[in-house]
C-alpha cells in the first residue's frame, strides 16, 4: 500500500514543463496584476487600483487551463473563471478592491498547489481482486517519477503501438513504435522505453512477415531492470526473447497509461492483455 507522502512525491515528480510554467504564471498574474494596478494608480493612469482586476481574471483562466490538462479533473479549479467573472464583473453587491484581489489571488495559489499535489497522478486503483492487477498498479506508481519528461503526443504513439500490437494490427504497431521512438531522446528511463518500443516493433515486423519465431535481438540491461515489471531469477526464464518482449509490452503500456490521459479509457478497457502477461509469471514472482 502506498503512503500519502510517497504519492505526493510522485505527483510532484511527474509535473511537466507546461504544468510548471502555468503553476508559476497563475500567482504571477494574480498578484502581479494587483501590483500593476497599484503602480498605475500611483502614476495617475487609473483612478482606483481596486478596479484593475484583470490579473486575477487571467490567473483564473490559466488555472482552469492547467486543471484541464491534468490526468484527473478538479471541478473547483475548472470553475475558477466562472468564480472570477461572478466576483469581479457581475456581483452588484461587491465592489472590487485591493483586499479582494489579494484574497482571490491567494485562493488561486492554494488551488494551484492542491491541483499539482492531488490531481497530477492518473486515477490508479489501489487494490484489485486479482493480485496481479494490484501488482500492475503498484508498478505504475513505482515508475511514475522516471517518466515525467514524456509528452502526451509521444505517449499517445506509445499507446497506439501497444494497442495495435494487441489487436494484431502490426503495420500500425510498427508505425506507432517508430514515431514514438524517434521522439524519445535521452538516456536512463527514456532510453529503456525507446528500447522497449524497438523490441515491440521488431516482433511486429516478424509477425507481419509470418515469422512467428522471430524476436528482437535487443534485451534490457541490468541497469534497466529498475524500470521493468517482471523480475525473476535467470534460471526460471524459459524463453529469454519472449520474456524480454513481455517486459517491453508492460513497460510501454505503463508509460502510455501514465503520460497519455486521452488514451486512459482505452488502456483500461484492454488492461487484461497486460494482466495476462503478468499472470504468466505469477509463480516465479512469488504470488
Amino acid at each position: 500500500m502506498r503512503t500519502s507522502s510517497s504519492m505526493t512525491v510522485q505527483a510532484i515528480a511527474s509535473w511537466s514543463r507546461r504544468d510548471l510554467l502555468l503553476s508559476i504564471a497563475v500567482p504571477a498574474f494574480s498578484f502581479g496584476g494587483t501590483g500593476v494596478g497599484i503602480l498605475l494608480e500611483e502614476l495617475g493612469y487609473i483612478e482606483d487600483a481596486g478596479l484593475f482586476y484583470w490579473g486575477c481574471l487571467i490567473g483564473a483562466f490559466l488555472l482552469a487551463y492547467l486543471a484541464w490538462g491534468k490526468p484527473r479533473k478538479d471541478i473547483v479549479s475548472l470553475l475558477a473563471p466562472l468564480y472570477a467573472v461572478i466576483i469581479f464583473l457581475t456581483a452588484m453587491e461587491i465592489t472590487p478592491n485591493i483586499i479582494l484581489q489579494l484574497l482571490f489571488a491567494a485562493s488561486l495559489t492554494i488551488l494551484v498547489v492542491r491541483l499539482n499535489i492531488r490531481f497530477s497522478s492518473p486515477p490508479v486503483k489501489e487494490q484489485g481482486e486479482d493480485p496481479m492487477e494490484k501488482y500492475l498498479y503498484d508498478y505504475i506508481h513505482r515508475i511514475t517519477p522516471f517518466f515525467r519528461s514524456i509528452d502526451r503526443d509521444t505517449a499517445h504513439e506509445i499507446a497506439s503501438a501497444v494497442l495495435s500490437y494487441k489487436f494484431e494490427l502490426y503495420p500500425n504497431a510498427i508505425e506507432g513504435a517508430d514515431t514514438a521512438a524517434s521522439r524519445l531522446t535521452g538516456e536512463g528511463a527514456v532510453a529503456a522505453v525507446r528500447k522497449a518500443l524497438t523490441i515491440i516493433r521488431d516482433r511486429a515486423v516478424k509477425l507481419e512477415q509470418s515469422a512467428v519465431k522471430g524476436y528482437s535481438a535487443l534485451s534490457f540491461s541490468p541497469d534497466e531492470e529498475q524500470y521493468l515489471a517482471i523480475i525473476i531469477p535467470a534460471d526460471q526464464i524459459e524463453n529469454r526473447e519472449s520474456f524480454t518482449l513481455d517486459n517491453a509490452l508492460v513497460l510501454a503500456y505503463a508509460v502510455a497509461y501514465l503520460c497519455s490521459p486521452d488514451d486512459g479509457q482505452m488502456l483500461d478497457e484492454h488492461q487484461n492483455f497486460v494482466i495476462q502477461i503478468l499472470s504468466s509469471y505469477k509463480e516465479q514472482m512469488g504470488f
